[in-house]
């Protein structure tokens, strides 16, 4: 087991240290071989490896939030590159732990089948084995929407998809399958997932049947197939439905909502690099901030207005202030639904399911959406609605602006201003898919993205 690691960081340059350094370092006793079903669940469970470190770099370089210069500048070289979309901005940590866990998923299902039951049944065995193929597909998507070039269901294929490595042992490196390729084994894993996962985890930091189908929902929006997007976000919610009425919750508190609250589906957490996100440092868009009615609950709940007039978020799933939430929750199901329905020309369907989700983000009986929008405006609306709801939200709002970007509707230049420079990110730029590390490019034959 411990060559198949030491395959992994030499050939892979995966770690941060070198191979020498390595071979200095005691074996992870987790990464034992395997006799029984808990241990393997056992690596499932490694929440710094499975559940935390989840991509940062979309959201360094998102809109949603600006730094000040001085924090920008205490930021290190590849924050402060990610943050200005510089052509050589390196994510090594991103990329790392991301194929940390498709390493741990491959050793859970190169051993499920052979190991005993050790007193557990064959259900537990289903269990581990959907874990293993949910975080797999999950850790395969959240790589292919930094390092792939943006996909949609008819557009042509690209070479430059992502290493599938689907196996443990990788004495020989694999070469960049297409894009095409990549998002059909990140579905297929998540289809294998929801086969062999309980509906509902008993906790929300394991994988559960709603978790994949969630997934898959957000998956098929991204690549643009809204019938399944539909059919997965419908699965989802069928599952569980229950959202949080926000006028319940106390706006005065720091942090108003709490860990694994009820629609939490899969927890996960992006730290983000150099802690960019920490509510001391990031400061929320001023335009986006202006969005918000006064009896729309989320402003202030979401927010809090510094004595500089600056604004920070307080409104994270995470509820710590310091890293963004990086799961996958209930609010975003609806939205995901609501967009599809539209996109699917059923407006009443999807006036319905907003309606549903926003009576519970306004001041009661203040709220309902216009009857009067169809079609391209109730599409800009709910798109509004998500950029609203979602922001701080690892993940999300990057591969948002890159399937935005396709429509010439919704395209967007990015700007950020740094004392009197100015620094832009124009629709479909090749800044929107990051280079690999250049350690990786370098030991391997792996080809690199294009500039």
């Amino acid at each position: 087991m411990r060559s198949i690691l030491l395959n992994i960081i030499c050939l892979l340059g995966l770690l941060q240290f070198g191979c020498t350094e390595y071979l200095d370092e005691k074996p992870d006793q987790s990464l034992a071989i395997p006799r029984y079903i808990r241990d393997l669940q056992a690596l499932m469970d490694y929440e710094d490896r499975m559940l935390m470190h989840y991509p940062a770099a979309g959201d360094v370089a998102a809109d949603y939030y600006y730094l000040t210069e001085a924090d920008w500048e205490a930021r290190n070289v590849d924050v402060r590159n990610t943050y200005i979309w510089d052509e050589n901005a390196q994510n090594r940590q991103d990329w790392t732990y991301g194929y940390y866990r498709i390493f741990y998923s491959n050793v859970v299902l190169d051993h499920i089948d052979k190991v005993d039951l050790g007193g557990q049944s064959e259900t537990n065995r289903d269990n581990v084995k959907g874990q293993a193929y949910f975080f797999r597909g999950m850790a395969l998507f959240q790589l292919a929407e930094l390092y792939c070039p943006y996909y949609s269901i008819g557009m042509e294929d690209s070479e430059y998809g992502l290493p599938l490595q689907l196996e443990s042992d990788i004495n020989e490196l694999v070469n960049r399958s297409s894009v095409k390729e990549t998002y059909k084994q990140i579905i297929e894993d998540l289809t294998l997932a929801h086969q062999y996962l309980p509906e509902k985890s008993h906790t929300a930091v394991r994988p559960s049947k709603e978790a994949a189908y969630a997934l898959l929902a957000r998956i098929n929006l991204v690549i643009g197939d809204y019938e399944k997007g539909l059919k997965y976000a419908d699965l989802a919610l069928n599952v569980d439905n229950e959202l949080i009425d926000y006028g319940e919750l106390d706006a005065n508190l720091p942090f108003p909502f709490t860990l694994l609250n009820k629609e939490v589906i899969f927890y996960g957490v992006s730290l983000g690099t150099a802690s960019v996100h920490n509510q001391t440092r990031a400061k929320v868009d001023t335009l986006l901030f202006e969005k918000f009615k006064e009896i729309d609950l989320r402003k202030s709940l979401f927010f809090v207005k510094e004595g500089d007039k600056t604004i920070k978020y307080k409104g994270d799933y995470n509820a710590t202030g310091t890293s963004i939430f990086g799961g996958l929750a209930r609010d975003e199901v609806f939205l995901i639904k609501a967009e599809c329905e539209v996109r699917l020309d059923k407006d009443s369907d999807a006036r319905h399911t907003l309606n549903h989700l926003l009576k519970n983000r306004y001041v009661a009986g203040s709220y309902g959406v216009p009857d009067d929008l169809k079609s391209e405006s109730l599409l800009s609306y709910v798109l509004e609605e998500r950029e609203k709801q979602l922001l701080f939200r690892g993940g999300i709002r990057w591969s948002d602006l890159r399937r935005l970007n396709q429509d010439k509707r919704f395209e967007k230049t990015l700007q950020r201003k740094l004392g009197k420079e100015l620094y832009e990110l124009p629709p479909n730029d090749l800044r929107y898919t990051f280079l690999l590390p250049f350690d990786v490019v370098e030991i391997s034959s792996l080809k690199q993205n294009p500039r």
